[in-house]
């Protein structure tokens, strides 16, 4: 018996596992979700330090500097970036400083090269400053302990340049591993010649794309035809690596929809199949050994609706990435949709400022509506046809 996306999710949840954690270098976490929270192990600067090339001096030397009057003072010292300051700058003193160099004691100023004549030994400086200008200070960006990167968080590249700058080399993540697994034996690869009777598989490409975009690592793309010993041998095997098993075709009540059997050959349960919405009415959810196997429609755009339904709470509970939790909103439609809707009804849309438009077709083995979309909108079951001007409740994608 078909049951609705609501309880669909919540026997999902009841059974997906938070994922492990893994420590990973750097470059190898873009993407990914950070396990737990990161703290500074250090202030940020970790020392007092020069924004730009000139002098460290006291501010109160330097009162009434100005072009015709300039002040001068006696250089004590040189720094570059990574130099230690040995030498305090006392009554009378510059210190000269290059970019990133650390402020010396004793200074509580710096005065940019371009106002100053760029001596060596002595300069001569044209502009006063007051005390506290041009410096970065200790801890000004944040100090020791400060909290940088709240656990859950996708790591991007900005984040990660954060725990490099930090002083991580590695990070703790989670990721999530899938595979994906075609049925249907008209099914061709893309760049292959096209033979009668055949199309190709797009949903393939489609839901790869989409678990790397949720950060989800792929770790393989197999067709394995209409054959239930097959599916079954694809199943038990890769099910020993993958978290999740996504397939596509064999779910519905034709004499290829093999999926259930293959899935009880495997030694796996079925835990639903069919939910109460079209498109994806024979949407299967089983598991195997613990790892949980999603069954989709072999109709591209049959498959991408639960899909976005279910993995999206799915992905956020083992991911600990509450990014991908969803998060309904209410648009007013701009477009109409003509058809009633017997059944709960999910449909593509673009929604802009609140406003939510609908393509003018829909089909269930069509993805060329797709393109632009940015919702899904909720229509309920019993509803007649959509009008300009009516609430819908929307999904963002």
């Amino acid at each position: 018996m078909a049951i609705s996306v609501e309880q669909a999710i919540r026997c999902m949840l009841d059974r997906t596992p938070v994922l492990d954690p893994e420590q990973v270098p750097l470059e190898e976490a873009l993407g990914r979700c950070l396990a737990q929270n990161l703290y500074a192990r250090y202030a940020q600067p970790p020392f007092d330090r020069s924004p730009l090339d000139g002098y460290a001096a006291r501010g109160e030397d330097l009162a009434g500097a100005a072009p015709d009057a300039p002040v001068t003072l006696r250089v004590v010292d040189k720094l570059y970036a990574g130099d230690v300051s040995l030498v305090p700058v006392e009554p009378g003193q510059a210190v000269r400083l290059m970019t990133g160099s650390m402020i010396p004691q004793g200074a509580d100023c710096v005065i940019m090269q371009e106002d100053t004549d760029e001596g060596e030994d002595v300069v001569r400086i044209f502009r006063s400053v007051s005390a506290g200008s041009n410096i970065c200070w200790e801890g000004e960006e944040y100090p020791a302990g400060d909290l940088l990167l709240p656990g859950g968080r996708r790591l991007d590249a900005p984040a990660i340049a954060v725990a490099a700058g930090a002083g991580y080399r590695t990070l703790p993540v989670r990721r999530l591993r899938a595979v994906i697994l075609a049925t249907g034996d008209e099914l061709q690869q893309p760049g292959e010649a096209l033979r009668p009777g055949r199309i190709y598989d797009s949903n393939g490409a489609y839901l790869q794309v989409c678990l790397r975009e949720m950060g989800a690592e792929v770790l393989d793309v197999r067709a394995v035809g209409d054959n239930t010993a097959r599916i079954a041998a694809a199943i038990e095997h890769c099910s020993a690596a993958a978290d999740l098993i996504l397939t596509t075709g064999g779910v519905s009540v034709g004499q290829k929809d093999l999926m259930e059997a293959a899935v009880m050959e495997a030694g796996g349960r079925v835990l639903f199949h069919g939910l109460d919405m079209k498109p994806g009415m024979p949407t299967m959810l089983s598991e195997r050994n613990g790892t949980l196997i999603l069954s989709l429609s072999g109709n591209p755009f049959s498959a991408a609706v639960p899909f976005f339904l279910l993995m999206r709470p799915m992905a956020a509970r083992m991911l600990q990435d509450t990014g991908w939790e969803p998060q309904w909103e209410t648009a007013r439609a701009v477009t109409p949709f003509e058809k009633d809707s017997p059944v709960r009804r999910f449909i593509p849309g673009t929604c802009l400022n609140g406003e939510a438009a609908i393509p003018p077709k829909q089909a269930n083995g069509q993805m060329r509506s797709m393109i632009g979309c940015n919702c899904l909108i909720d229509i309920p079951a019993g509803s007649g046809p959509v009008r300009v001007g009516d609430p819908v409740r929307i999904l963002p994608l």
